[in-house]
């Protein structure tokens, strides 16, 4: 009798695993949900990003039939960023399928294919986790990896200085919220090298949102309307809008994913993180092709699986891999305000 081979199936192929853990639900955290990334893939494992020094100014007037303003040339250069590589091994070992079908039945397929799922939804979870922290770090200006080292200081790499902290002292009464609103957005507009953006979004630590909503000029704004009702109503409200900033509570998350982040919350508690949004290219994510000779020079996508036996053959290997790089491509428009 031929043995049959459950894991030489259609569905156990690196195509079929694959796009099976395209489709797995991807919902890692608030900024990746949020849109702020355009995403795409791309067939080499480094990238470049230009940057044009360019700079908007006034045209002065010349004779009518005779020559115009002559300006000089924009300013180019080129920035390569290495794609990182980040992958999770697993294996589903002979045992763990002992009884689940007989030797040389194939119609228990669906049991086994199950049981390879929950393995790569867990460890693509873990991954979906990875990018949301490698996104927060890029509206941080430096990324980080899981034990807090650093990846990419987008300020160094630019050869910029960070932008100065924006002071907010929530907890005394006579402080002027809309103000300190004014100051980021104006900072931002000062350097921001787009025509136009859509919003500025504030990403708040627990006790900056905590300190902002029960700040006295924010509560007397909202006094006697709907929103000051939910803010009232539900202290863990995610967002609402204030003098041109829609702030955001993000949620941190539980103490081991901020153990799994360096030991820190992806955004500590007393700081707010600024971005423009509407702004194309500002932040960008790019997904490489995974490390196999079937997807050398081919279109990255967010997922990759793969198995294959074991020396031993005691089991299936399982492999589970991202290929992503998170960046801002103008980091001195990422400001901070600090709860003071």
């Amino acid at each position: 009798m031929e043995v049959f081979d459950v894991f030489n199936e259609d569905p156990f192929t690196l195509v079929s695993l694959t796009a099976s853990a395209n489709r797995l639900p991807y919902v890692p955290g608030q900024v990746s949900s949020s849109g702020l990334f355009e995403e795409d893939g791309v067939p080499t494992t480094t990238i470049l990003v230009e940057e044009l020094n360019g700079s908007l100014s006034m045209i002065a007037p010349t004779p009518r039939g005779g020559p115009g303003e002559t300006v000089i040339q924009d300013k180019r250069s080129m920035r390569s960023f290495q794609i990182p590589h980040f992958q999770r091994d697993d294996a589903v070992m002979a045992d763990e399928v002992q009884g689940v079908r007989m030797l040389g039945i194939n119609n228990e397929l669906e049991t086994v294919q199950n049981r390879v799922d929950v393995k790569m939804g867990r460890h693509f979870r873990d991954l979906d986790a990875t990018l949301e922290h490698q996104r927060v770090g890029a509206i941080k200006g430096v990324i980080t990896n899981k034990t807090g080292g650093t990846m990419f200081d987008l300020f160094a790499l630019y050869g910029i200085s960070a932008p100065a902290d924006v002071s907010f002292p929530l907890t005394t009464d006579t402080t002027k919220v809309r103000q300190l609103t004014l100051q980021v957005i104006t900072s931002i507009e000062d350097v921001l090298e787009a025509a136009s953006y859509s919003g500025i979004r504030g990403y708040c630590g627990k006790t900056f949102w905590s300190n902002l909503i029960e700040n006295k000029s924010v509560k007397e704004t909202y006094l006697n309307t709907v929103q000051a009702q939910e803010l009232r109503g539900d202290p863990s409200a995610k967002e609402f809008e204030f003098g041109g900033i829609t702030f955001e509570r993000y949620r941190t998350g539980s103490k081991a994913s901020a153990a799994n982040a360096g030991g820190a919350p992806f955004i500590a508690d007393t700081e707010c993180r600024f971005v423009v949004e509407g702004v194309t290219g500002l932040f960008i994510t790019r997904f490489a092709p995974a490390d196999y000779p079937e997807t050398v020079n081919t279109i990255g996508l967010p997922r990759y699986a793969m198995q294959y036996p074991m020396e031993n053959r005691k089991g299936r290997a399982l492999a589970m891999q991202s290929n992503s790089i998170n960046i801002c491509t103008q980091p001195k428009t990422l400001f901070r305000g600090v709860a003071s």
